[in-house]
């Protein structure tokens, strides 16, 4: 699942995404070009896709990463119960 997540937005020209640990947990960040990751979580959810947005508390990450005063990123995960179908809502609906 977290591969289709990825790979989905690593496809798309608009997004970007933030960071490329070689491990990681099933959850990623990034930006939409043109919109603020607030816009971005706000028209998800308005289609019933929840995500998170903003700095996450990590407010020094952010400013590190040059994203704290556009509003940091969007970030969404996948977990054990996370169907494809899911995947590709969130991914559609961007």
């Amino acid at each position: 699942m977290f591969a289709r997540l990825l790979d989905g937005l690593a496809a798309r020209e608009d997004v970007t995404l933030v960071g490329a640990p070689s491990r990681r947990t099933p959850t990623v960040a990034f930006t939409v070009a043109g919109r603020t990751p607030q816009q971005v979580m706000a028209d998800l959810g308005a289609q019933g896709v929840c995500v998170w947005a903003g700095d996450y508390y990590a407010v020094e990450l952010m400013r590190a990463l040059g994203l704290a005063d556009s509003g940091g990123a969007v970030r969404a995960g996948v977990v054990c119960y996370t169907t494809d179908e899911e995947v590709d809502r969130l991914l559609a609906c961007l």
